[in-house]
């Protein structure tokens, strides 16, 4: 009897010891393997000295970024998972120290037009004011203005220092007998919206850059003044915009982003 009942013991002992082994190594394999190989993914994020952050413009180096496993619910759409897809990549935004790189933060494609698209190059005498402090990469809006508007005393074309669109109403007021000037309405109105900026040119046709070394001192100074931007456009907007130009229209370019 004695006998019987210790090894009915042994056989509970075993079967416990075999129920905490099986645990420890269901925890050790969904730790070691499952987690990190089946359940994330390795990305690439950025690597900010002191846990600051990379500015916008910024060519990425290799010491900038560090490969990093992240779960894959965690992951972002675009995500970047080789050094080689954006080292010596231009930042699109800021980017804080960990973050995980995207398509959308990097200038991945390098600016390159779509095939229903054009990089249109704005003439300076065609500026009726510009914001000098725009760099590549920005975004902007342009707004058209009548040639009799940009060409009165003190609002010449080129203005550096462009800002904030005319103030004012967009249209006559009903019964205010101001005369419509003949252009259509939107001449009156935002044309264009969040166009991006792909070069800006220098009056000797050089790119202006913060400072020689890159984005370092925000935008205070330049290496250049700002005479003439070129746009990446969709075909049909660029040729619009031709035809406004031919009319005597000015464009007033506002950096928003």
């Amino acid at each position: 009897m004695a006998s019987k009942r210790g090894q009915l013991l042994k056989r509970n002992y075993l079967f416990a010891f075999l129920i905490l082994f099986a645990g420890f190594g269901g925890l050790l394999g969904y730790d070691l393997y499952f987690k990190p190989y089946v359940l994330s993914q390795t990305v690439v994020k950025i690597k900010a000295a002191d846990g600051g952050f990379i500015p916008k413009n910024y060519q990425l180096q290799q010491s900038d970024l560090y490969l990093d496993s992240v779960q894959t619910k965690d992951i972002p759409s675009g995500v970047i998972t080789e050094f080689s897809q954006v080292k010596d990549k231009i930042t699109n935004v800021n980017l804080m120290d960990g973050s995980i790189l995207t398509s959308s933060l990097v200038d991945v494609s390098d600016l390159e037009p779509q095939a229903d698209e054009g990089i249109f190059p704005i003439p300076k005498e065609a500026i009726y004011a510009i914001n000098g402090s725009l760099r590549s990469r920005d975004k902007v809006d342009i707004y058209l203005v009548e040639g009799d508007k940009a060409d009165r005393p003190g609002s010449g074309s080129g203005n550096a220092g462009g800002g904030l669109p005319p103030s004012g109403p967009t249209e006559p007021a009903p019964d205010s007998g101001q005369k419509d000037s003949g252009f259509p309405t939107a001449v009156r109105k935002v044309f264009l919206s969040g166009v991006t900026v792909n070069y800006v040119r220098s009056e000797d046709n050089n790119d202006v850059l913060d400072s020689e070394n890159g984005n370092t001192n925000n935008r205070v100074t330049s290496t250049g003044k700002v005479a003439a931007p070129e746009l990446k456009l969709k075909k049909s907007d660029g040729e619009l915009l031709g035809q406004y130009l031919e009319q005597g229209l000015k464009l007033w370019i506002v950096r928003v982003e």
